[in-house]
């Protein structure tokens, strides 16, 4: 073969070479093009959407709360709040450190919020800060183009319209916890639920469902302006349901007020349903600071020594002689006395060589209605003398004494009411005689809340129906129904003369504080001793009216407030007023507060 014969060969198989390279890359060039273009189109469609659009959540306003007669106890207000985009997050750490300079939080915090949204991969953004105020807007614009994935956006936040009124009632919305979205995959990080009170309990039926809207942005990830371009709303909010409560408002203010600044708790109630008409604790919070982030000096307020979160109302103190109404019915009913027992009163009995005395010495002797009247500690200790702790203790639990009220709220305490099982099984004692007397006039072991003294009442007043108290009567549209009352049954006569006690307690007893006019009203004085030795008596005062047939019942309780007499009747005074729309014929009119008698504290003989 020639020298050109072989070049053109060398040639043409160059030329082959290169023909079939231009394939191969065509090929490639194809098989990537396919795959982008047809197999992948759905993912980078969504990337390139994603690079021009950015996905925000519209908050669903929380149901409206209401009183039963329609006023506001609990709203929404509009407020900004600052979000972090998860899926545009770089470089947590730094960009932490320059958004501590911008939000007074501390830079673990936020580069611990940033780290965990950036992990998530979502596209919806999370909450870093609630309800930010001007300045902190101000700042966050000022540095805006140095915070890449970080925004502010409209929000919306609780707003508690009658701040303390209702606080415990009402409870309070704050951000979910870590512990709490391990338990409800369904919320997301910055998620405001129910925390505490109704907003809690009926969180679901309140919170509504979140929305999501498109919002355009450049390429620097600032929204474009609304006149240039609207958010597309991809899915509507829908709102929580609207709620309304038994609460009247009128009468928790009066309770309110009447408690003023001491300590305790004001429970009413209609004795016919069950209905909460009020429930006050004394000291109270704002719920309202819950709905920002918490400050140190709200911190040390909302943790006080006065312990304004703890729900007085709910809680369980020795009941003093408000207990006797329970004491007597037990005594006629296992037939320790009769309807017609009188008994011989003085300053106190002996037992075991100690004096168990009473709030007066003088002597007399008294029938029963008058041994409840004037709440002579003498006449119950003998009447105790003949009981067991078993036999008390049935009355004051068929009457709503040591078990839930049936409220809907969280840490209801149930009480207490003692036995002997129950002191040799937590006391590692036997129960003695003297701890019985104690029993039969409320005090050491036994322990009543103020709800259940109100329902105790309530079911004495109706004539052994005792209600099943709640708060919701209404949840969107649809009416919910009380729950049945329990039947107590009890023999006419004997029911008869506890009753005629209670009135007479009022009429001309130690009780004279709620005379009401033409209203005549029922009820049981108390005074219990209480820790820390040589305090005030816990001041109790618990009655229903009107007397022959109750459409309120109500429970005022002092700590350490005194005499019941002195002390807790013009509080359900001052309700009772609210309730009935009148004024009393008659001045306020209170037994003299009561000697110090000796606290004794039975030991075996």
């Amino acid at each position: 073969m020639s020298k050109i014969a072989q070049q053109k060969n060398i040639l043409t198989i160059k030329a082959n070479y290169f023909r079939l390279l231009i394939f191969l890359s065509a090929a490639v060039l194809m098989t990537r093009l396919v795959w982008l273009q047809i197999i992948q189109n759905h993912y980078y469609l969504n990337r390139a959407v994603s690079n021009s659009t950015r996905v925000t959540f519209l908050r669903a306003p929380r149901g409206i709360i209401y009183d039963r007669h329609g006023n506001l106890l609990a709203t929404n207000k509009q407020t900004l709040s600052l979000i972090a985009i998860p899926n545009e997050l770089e470089h947590c750490e730094a960009l932490a450190d320059r958004l501590a300079k911008v939000v007074d939080l501390p830079k673990a915090k936020i580069y611990n919020v940033l780290l965990k949204a950036k992990a998530s991969n979502s596209v919806l953004p999370v909450v870093i800060d609630h309800d930010v105020d001007v300045n902190t807007v101000s700042r966050f614009y000022e540095e805006k183009i140095f915070l890449p994935g970080i925004d502010i956006l409209p929000d919306i936040s609780r707003n508690y319209v009658q701040g303390e009124y209702a606080a415990h009632v009402i409870g309070y919305c704050g951000e979910i916890t870590q512990a709490q979205l391990e338990t409800r995959p369904e919320r997301r990080m910055g998620d405001v639920i129910g925390q505490d009170g109704i907003e809690r309990i009926y969180d679901v039926q309140l919170r509504g469902i979140d929305g999501e809207q498109r919002v355009k942005v450049n390429a620097s990830g600032l929204s474009i302006s609304a006149e240039t371009s609207k958010p597309e709303i991809t899915r509507e909010a829908v709102g929580g349901q609207p709620m309304v409560l038994s609460l009247d408002l009128d009468l928790q203010k009066a309770a309110y007020e009447a408690l003023g600044k001491r300590s305790g708790a004001v429970v009413a109630l209609d004795p016919r349903t069950g209905e909460v008409l009020a429930m006050v604790s004394r000291p109270s919070f704002d719920p309202n600071v819950f709905t920002k982030r918490i400050t140190p000096s709200v911190w040390k307020q909302i943790n006080a020594p006065d312990h304004p979160l703890f729900n007085r109302a709910l809680s369980g103190f020795p009941p003093g002689s408000i207990w006797k109404a329970i004491t007597l019915l037990s005594a006629l009913e296992n037939k320790v006395v009769k309807p017609d027992t009188k008994l011989h009163v003085s300053g106190g009995i002996s037992l075991g060589g100690f004096f168990f005395g009473d709030w007066t010495a003088t002597p007399g002797l008294f029938d029963l209605v008058k041994c409840l009247a004037w709440s002579r500690d003498s006449a119950f200790y003998q009447m105790g003398l003949k009981l067991t702790p078993e036999q008390i203790k049935e009355w004051g639990v068929k009457f709503g004494a040591g078990r839930p009220t049936g409220v809907e709220l969280r840490h209801e305490g149930v009480g207490l009411v003692p036995d002997s099982e129950w002191k040799l099984r937590v006391c590692h004692e036997k129960w003695y005689p003297g701890n019985t007397l104690h029993m039969s006039i409320g005090q050491t072991y036994v322990q009543v809340t103020p709800a259940q003294a109100a329902r105790i009442f309530s079911g004495l007043g109706m004539r052994g129906q005792v209600p099943n108290l709640h708060f919701v009567i209404k949840i969107g549209d649809r009416q919910i129904p009380s729950p049945r009352p329990e039947k107590v049954k009890t023999h006419k006569e004997y029911l008869d003369v506890v009753l005629a006690g209670l009135k007479a307690v009022v009429a001309s007893g130690t009780g004279g504080a709620t005379r009401l006019g033409n209203i005549e009203v029922s009820g049981k004085t108390g005074s219990a001793e209480a820790p820390p030795a040589g305090s005030k008596t816990h001041a109790w005062f618990a009655c229903y009216a009107p007397s022959d047939r109750p459409r309120i019942a109500i429970c005022a309780f002092v700590e350490h407030g005194g005499h019941g007499g002195s002390a807790a009747a013009p509080i359900a005074k001052a309700v009772l007023v609210k309730f009935f729309g009148v004024e009393s014929a008659h001045p306020a009119v209170a037994v003299a507060p009561p000697k110090a008698k000796k606290t004794v504290v039975h030991k075996p003989n």
